[in-house]
């Protein structure tokens, strides 16, 4: 049934108000086939010290071993295994922003709802956090389809409203992950980013493999056309009204160097940024997603 859908409408998954069956749908859209978890690290740890043998690889030996023993000692390393998914997603009143069907919660969900179906269909633990000005609910990682149709029901459960604070629900949320896993924060990063990125540091902080998914609407971006526009802040409910011609430069310029500078400084600190707006198909921009990852 899922499969009958398009997937390159970026209405097709939203306009399903079933989590279940639009997950499914989005899985099967990117990953034909999947050999690997996407949540499984790149790299290997360091598990334990021996003693020099022939025929070792001599960039595996620990030169500060021997300068204090004398001693030649090669580093054994062990591959890591597949890490939990951490989905945190933001549920403060500014995710509740649509033009059409394109709403950024509904995206969000549905991008979680994909990446929580393929972590345990590659039986790997994924979790769920709802954060506002603190942690509205949380599920800590497991597997099993049990526990997939319980972030489900939290998921649809969910409604977006009010104001948040990001940075302080993220400090909160960091201290349930206590297995290194994989961190994936949905949100339009509406906040004061230098708070944001330090509350996301301490996650990486703690080995975590931390990624910031930007969801932002189409009109975030670039206003409409020309005519006059009102706005209202979905947090606090303040009314603007504006003239798009006036403004609709200046606000494109000062948004893309907004949106720029969030992302280097999450990149300064070892910390993934991805952003999409909801206008993008959300099987393709999973697979974007999940082909640019890499496990710091």
């Amino acid at each position: 049934m899922a499969a009958a859908h398009s997937f390159e409408d970026p209405h097709d998954f939203l306009a399903i108000e079933d989590l279940e069956l639009a997950s499914r749908g989005i899985v099967e859209g990117i990953w034909q086939g999947l050999r690997r978890s996407p949540f499984r690290g790149s790299g290997v740890e360091f598990e334990s010290h021996r003693d020099y043998r022939f025929g070792d690889d001599p960039r595996h030996l620990d030169t500060s071993v021997y300068a204090r023993t004398r001693r030649l000692c090669v580093k054994d390393y062990r591959a890591e295994t597949n890490l939990p998914l951490y989905m945190m997603l933001d549920c403060s009143g500014s995710m509740d922003v649509s033009n059409g069907s394109s709403e950024k919660w509904a995206y969000a969900a549905r991008c979680a709802a994909a990446l929580g179906r393929l972590a345990i269909n590659a039986q790997d633990a994924a979790g769920l956090s709802l954060l506002g000005n603190e942690v509205v609910d949380h599920r800590s990682p497991r597997t099993g389809r049990t526990h997939f149709q319980n972030l489900l029901g939290m998921l649809g459960q969910a409604k977006p409203s009010g104001g948040g604070s990001l940075a302080s629900a993220i400090r909160e949320v960091s201290g349930f992950c206590r297995r290194k896993g994989v961190v994936v924060v949905f949100s339009d990063f509406f906040d004061h980013p230098a708070e944001t990125v330090s509350a996301l540091t301490r996650l990486a902080a703690a080995r975590h493999d931390v990624i910031a998914f930007q969801v932002l609407d189409p009109y975030e971006l670039e206003l409409p056309g020309d005519g006059d526009l009102e706005i209202e802040d979905a947090e606090t409910g303040k009314i603007l009204r504006l003239s798009a011609a006036d403004v609709r430069a200046a606000h494109a310029d000062a948004v893309v160097k907004w949106r720029d500078d969030f992302a280097a400084r999450c990149r300064a600190v070892g910390i993934q940024h991805f952003s999409v707006t909801t206008n993008q198909p959300i099987a393709g921009s999973l697979v974007e997603f999940l082909q640019g990852r890499t496990v710091q």
